[in-house]
C-alpha cells in the first residue's frame, strides 16, 4: 500500500489542478486524501522568504515556479489581490468527495500559517484552525476528518487544539509511520499519518534531475517501506508533470503498488494489531526543502 495525498495551495491549483488530477485518479483507478486549501491565496507572499531563509530563492530557480505556478500565483496576495481557494470553488471541492476520495483541511491562509506560525498567538492560531474547520462546513455540511498543515510546519499547540476536533488522523508532519503525538508527557488520540517519501519540487534540479528519475525513485522506495505515503501538488502534478504522475500510476500497478487515501493506510495499520508508538514533536531539516518540518523525535 502507498498513501496517497493531495496537497492543494493556490486558487490555480483548485480551478485546474484538481478537475485534472481527478481525471487522472479515475482513469488510474486510484483513490487518494486531498488536503484543500480553505481561505486567499497568498502564495505571493513568498518572495519575502528570500531574505529570511537560506535557499529559498534557489529552490524557485531550478524549480521553475513562475512557469509553473504562473504570474498571477506568483504575484496572489501583494500586487494582486488574493483570491479564495476552495470557498471560490465549492463545486470542485464538492467533486473530490462525490467521487470517492477523502477530503480534509489544509489551512484557512496556507502562506500564513506556514510563516508566520510560530510568531502567531494562541488566539491566531485557533482562529486559523476554527476558520478551515467552519469552511470546510460550509462546503460539505460536515466537519472535517483530517487536517494537514501547510508545509509540514505545526506545533504542539495547534496538535492540542485539533485534538478537541474529533479527527480521525491528521497529517501535520515527516516520518517513517503512523504514530501518536506525545504533548506535554502525554500521548495525543488523535494518530499522525506522516509524509515519509520527497516530494517533486524537493527533487526537481536537486536530488533528480527530471519527474521521470524522481518517480522512478519512489516507486523503489514504496516497494520497500511498510507505511509510506506519497504527497503530490494539484500544481505540479495536476499540471505539467501530470504524464509523469499517470505513468508512476500505472507502473506502480504493474509492480503492485497500491495507492491509497491515508485513512485507508492507516486503517491497515492497526489491523496488525501493534499498537502505534508514541512519539515526542521536533524539529528537522529534508534534503531540498528550505526551512524545517515538524516530525517525531525518534530517539
Amino acid at each position: 500500500m502507498l498513501g496517497l495525498r493531495i496537497d492543494v495551495d493556490t486558487h490555480d491549483g483548485m480551478k485546474r489542478g484538481v478537475p485534472a488530477l481527478l481525471d487522472l485518479l479515475r482513469d488510474a483507478g486510484v483513490k487518494g486524501t486531498f488536503y484543500l486549501s480553505m481561505g486567499p491565496d497568498n502564495a505571493g507572499k513568498a518572495i519575502f522568504n528570500v531574505l529570511r531563509r537560506p535557499g529559498f530563492l534557489g529552490k524557485m530557480r531550478r524549480t521553475g515556479a513562475a512557469g509553473v505556478y504562473g504570474w498571477r500565483t506568483v504575484l496572489s496576495g501583494t500586487l494582486l489581490p488574493a483570491r479564495l481557494i476552495a470557498l471560490a470553488l465549492p463545486d470542485v471541492a464538492r467533486r473530490v468527495t462525490a467521487e470517492g476520495h477523502e477530503a480534509g483541511v489544509h489551512a484557512w491562509d496556507h502562506r500564513r500559517w506556514q510563516d508566520k506560525l510560530l510568531r502567531l498567538s494562541d488566539e491566531e492560531v485557533t482562529t486559523q484552525l476554527c476558520r478551515g474547520r467552519t469552511a470546510f462546513r460550509k462546503i460539505f455540511g460536515a466537519d472535517p476528518r483530517t487536517f494537514a498543515a501547510p508545509a509540514w510546519f505545526s506545533d504542539e499547540r495547534a496538535l492540542r487544539l485539533q485534538e478537541e476536533f474529533g479527527l480521525a488522523y491528521a497529517s501535520d508532519c515527516r516520518g517513517s509511520e503512523p504514530f501518536l503525538p506525545v504533548v506535554g508527557g502525554a500521548a495525543l488520540a488523535t494518530p499522525q499519518v506522516p509524509a515519509t517519501l520527497p516530494t517533486l519540487d524537493e527533487a526537481l534540479g536537486d536530488t533528480h534531475h527530471d519527474a521521470r528519475a524522481f518517480y522512478d525513485s519512489i516507486l523503489d522506495a514504496a516497494s520497500s517501506a511498510a507505511w509510506p505515503v506519497l504527497t503530490v501538488h494539484a500544481e505540479l502534478e495536476g499540471g505539467p508533470y501530470a504524464d509523469d504522475l499517470r505513468r508512476f500510476l500505472r507502473e506502480a500497478a504493474a509492480r503492485g503498488v497500491r495507492p491509497v487515501p491515508l485513512g485507508e493506510l492507516l486503517a491497515a495499520r492497526r489491523a496488525t494489531g501493534v499498537p502505534l508508538p508514541e512519539r515526542p514533536m521536533g524539529y528537522g531539516a529534508v534534503p531540498g526543502r528550505h526551512g524545517t518540518v515538524f516530525m517525531p523525535s525518534e530517539g
